[in-house]
């Protein structure tokens, strides 16, 4: 049997499995770089929300307790306005958080004696519990500079959580706010703030 040269191939046909590879080769670049982005973008998010500002449990983690008086931060505003008031009970403590309109004022939180004194007058006034604290907010004030108040809820509170006996304002004078905390005993204090909303945590440990 004569055998027969091998045909080549011909110019169609080589042109159509050149262009059907760098089909696939363009497919699979595409998959790699899509599968680098998504990753890099997840990354990203974790970190962020990790690193929030605004979170309260990210603040909490930052700020130990400590158990050595008194605790002092300076002013992120010349005046913050106080917006709200509330009081919490946990599992191994109890808190206090001031709302602000707009940054945190200067703040002292510190160890208070009897008798106990309202601003300015300096008359006497009962504070439930065994140990106090001194909470004094330079700047911080309900006391609105066109009159009125930023503020309108209860200055009073007998929680009587497992920690935080009373919460009794002091006074609030030429924009100067302070407030008596009674406790069943003395306690380690937790102290931070947080943005967006503008607070003040003080928590009382158990």
């Amino acid at each position: 049997m004569t055998s027969r040269p091998a045909r080549r191939p011909t110019l169609a046909a080589s042109t159509a499995a050149a262009l059907l590879l760098g089909i696939v080769l363009s497919a699979c670049s595409a998959t790699s770089s899509g599968s680098s982005s998504g990753a890099a973008a997840t990354s990203q998010a974790s970190q962020s929300g990790a690193a929030s500002p605004s979170s309260s449990a990210a603040g909490e983690s930052l700020a130990p307790f400590v158990c050595t008086l008194p605790i002092h931060a300076a002013a992120t505003t010349p005046r913050a306005q106080i917006t709200d008031l509330t009081l919490g009970a946990h599992d191994s403590y109890d808190r206090i958080v001031f709302d602000f309109a707009a940054g945190i004022p200067e703040y002292t939180v510190e160890k208070a004696v009897p008798p106990l004194t309202q601003d300015p007058s300096g008359l006497p006034m009962q504070v439930q519990g065994s140990s106090f604290l001194r909470i004094v907010l330079h700047g911080g004030t309900v006391q609105l500079p066109a009159g009125g108040q930023s503020y309108g809820g209860a200055t009073s509170f007998t929680p009587h959580f497992a920690k935080l006996s009373d919460l009794q304002s002091a006074g609030d004078f030429e924009a100067v706010a302070s407030w008596y905390a009674g406790m069943s005993g003395d306690a380690c204090v937790r102290v931070f703030t947080v943005s967006a909303p503008n607070r003040l945590v003080i928590a009382l440990q158990h």
